[in-house]
């Protein structure tokens, strides 16, 4: 958190009282008139139905957030059952069939084949949530999901290698989906709990989502676990045991169905977020220049924050969990169906409650420590296995006991992993950037997934052996410390920070570059007021800059300047020469930007720059100022009016 501001401005007390009266509803409207205004005969007649209606608004709003919680829960449970739905069906494909158990490049298929569509999902529809919007993305994510699902119950060849190509093509088609789904939902439910309560808004979407999306990690055991009882018990036994497999897979498939569908059709009454309404309407589904010019100027720290942290985890998350029941038979050799019960009793004993617990912590700890306390937390624990792998092995329980305690954590590291993405960028962006952020870290689980057992064999010596397996862990360990370091620099703390405050700074950030731009080509009143200058796009800029005339591209330029200039709210040479005199430190809330402001401008000049990066979110521009005090001198006009009248039908009387 930045330096607190000390020189408080009348007109920055007068906007922050009226914004908290605004988002605490009527009752507090109705609270600071009866404070402000002891004469009830001072009130306008039309306060009581202007009441009526904020209430009427209120509820509706609280209606919809309400209703969009539920649609999210139910999302990441589905989700979550997906991740894990090919964990067990890997082991017990490994078991029946040589051949596939031999092939590596067909079991690293099916541990990424939903990792990969997942990873396009993201970019795909962060794209579609802030162009289109969430809900309309939320949809086509549920019905890609079901058609997933169908293929995989579906799924069929001519032998065992092309079924399991055609459910590795499900698993994709699944992911696609699934990746929608959180650049869809996650900066909606932000942006509802934004709404909701700023200081509990990061435990709240914790609830929603990782909460509900690890209930659902364990939901698949559960029901692979009763097939298994009933159709492959004896799985390790390879083909004699008479496991039916394809029963295991399709059912498997089958019984997400039923809630996806559910979940498509709750979709179609969900609502996009209010700020996400009020952000698309005032921008108008347009990008620019701006946007990309500021994004690589001020958002590249807090981006290598979001993306490197998540490419991390993920290696770590996704190859264990792919390979985790492989790896727990070669350590403590139990069978398929033991280790789908270790698995699902390690969830309930320990990590299925994690993530509510975190959620209680990851507001009052901040964002930043809670992931630096989960990187140390694994990356000590990771080494301690490591250390003690003989000894452990040779005792199972206490292997099961420590893995259990060592991998619950790791949840004080995927939450503020989570979170991050959907507050550190403005609304305009803020699923587009989920995406980008989520769907580079997914790399990470595709790079750790597929190169998982060629390390092992590496370490191993060419087979996958115990000795391999400690390597991995060793070099685990080793990735989760540089996760450490990274944290500390380069992850951003927005913990009890408003997102609304947010936008406004980042608006205003954009008005002075723009401010800056027109003063840089000379404009006048004339050009920044002409209407061709809104259908100027930076694509055509490129290709004149590129291809075209030097003289095309200049005169191009300028009327693209002007676009920029109004929708930034500049109308005239004068507002932009105001905006270009203003000071553009954008305070990005990592410790490395603190650390070189303090190297460049020294103490006094980096709370300086603070204290001007957190001003953006309340400056008033002349106009602003202007309209602000006609408006103020109508209400104190219409006052007297009203009071001279009652104090002329008093004398009559």
């Amino acid at each position: 958190m930045s330096a607190p501001v000390v020189d408080v401005s009348s007109e920055y007390i007068q906007r922050v009282s009226l914004g908290a009266n605004e988002r605490e509803g009527p009752e507090s409207l109705q609270t600071y008139w009866e404070t402000n205004n002891n004469d009830s005969a001072d009130k306008p007649s039309s306060n009581n139905s202007s009441l009526e209606e904020s209430e009427k608004d209120r509820r509706e709003l609280q209606k919809a957030i309400r209703f969009n919680a539920l649609g999210t829960a139910m999302g990441f449970f589905v989700n979550g059952y997906m991740y894990d739905i090919s964990s067990v069906l890997l082991t017990m494909y490994t078991d029946l069939y040589p051949s596939f158990n031999t092939d590596v490049f067909l079991q690293t298929a099916i541990g990424v084949a939903m990792l990969y569509g997942v990873m396009f999902g993201l970019l795909i529809f962060g794209f579609i949530a802030d162009y289109f919007g969430r809900k309309k993305g939320l949809i086509m994510c549920s019905s890609l999901v079901l058609l997933g699902n169908i293929i995989g119950v579906a799924y069929n060849g001519t032998d065992i290698d092309g079924a399991l190509w055609m459910m590795c093509i499900g698993l994709g088609v699944a992911g696609l989906g699934m990746g929608g789904e959180y650049t869809c939902n996650v900066p909606n439910s932000m942006e509802d709990s934004e709404e909701v309560d700023t200081s509990k808004r990061g435990g709240r979407v914790t609830r929603l989502v990782m909460a509900m999306e690890v209930l659902g990690n364990y939901a698949p055991f559960v029901v692979q676990l009763i097939i298994i009882a009933a159709a492959c018990r004896n799985a390790h036994l390879g083909l004699r045991s008479g496991c039916k497999d394809q029963v295991v897979t399709r059912v498997s498939f089958a019984v997400a169905t039923i809630p996806v569908i559910i979940v498509l059709i709750y979709r179609t009454q969900m609502k996009d977020s209010k700020m996400f309404t009020r952000d698309q309407a005032k921008r108008g589904r347009k990008y620019d220049g701006l946007d990309l010019y500021i994004f690589f100027k001020h958002f590249w720290a807090r981006c290598i924050g979001t993306v490197i942290m998540w490419f991390l985890i993920d290696w770590i998350n996704y190859s264990g969990g792919t390979f985790g029941n492989l790896v727990l038979q070669k350590v403590i050799g139990a069978s398929l169906f033991k280790t789908v019960w270790i698995t699902l009793a390690e969830g309930v004993a320990w990590a299925v409650w994690m993530p509510f617990l975190v959620s209680f912590i990851v507001d009052r700890l901040g964002r930043r420590k809670t992931e630096i306390f989960g990187w140390m937390w694994l990356a000590s624990t990771t080494l301690i296995t490591a250390g003690f792998f003989w000894q452990l092995r040779a005792q199972p329980v206490a292997y099961i006991i420590w893995s259990t305690f060592q991998g619950g954590f790791q949840y004080f590291v995927f939450v503020p992993v989570y979170l991050v993405p959907a507050e550190a960028y403005p609304t305009r962006i803020r699923a587009t950037m989920y995406g980008v952020s989520s769907s580079l870290g997914k790399m990470g689980g595709i790079v750790g997934t597929t190169i998982f057992p060629q390390i092992w064999k590496r370490f191993g010596g060419g087979s996958e052996s115990l000795d391999g397996l400690r390597g991995t862990m060793w070099f685990n360990a080793g990735l989760s410390y540089v996760g450490l370091v990274i944290c500390i620099f380069f992850v951003p703390e927005y913990s009890q920070r408003s997102l609304v405050g947010e936008d406004d700074r980042y608006n205003e950030l954009r008005r002075r570059y723009a401010g800056k731009y027109v003063q840089h080509l000379k404009l006048n009143d004339h050009e920044i007021e002409s209407e061709d200058a809104e259908s100027c796009g930076i694509f055509r800029l490129m290709k004149y800059y590129i291809f075209g005339p030097k003289e095309v591209y200049m005169s191009y330029q300028r009327k693209y300047a002007a676009m920029l200039a109004q929708r930034s709210g500049i109308s005239c040479v004068e507002e932009a020469q105001e905006a270009a005199c203003l000071p553009t430190y954008y305070n990005d809330l990592t410790f490395f930007l603190k650390i070189y402001w303090r190297i460049r401008y020294g103490k006094e000049g980096c709370i300086s720059n603070e204290r001007e990066s957190e001003d953006m979110a309340y400056y008033q521009s002349r106009k602003q100022k202007e309209v602000a005090t006609g408006s103020a001198t109508k209400d104190s006009l219409h006052q007297e009016e009203h009071i001279s009248a009652s104090a002329l039908m008093e004398d009559k009387h």
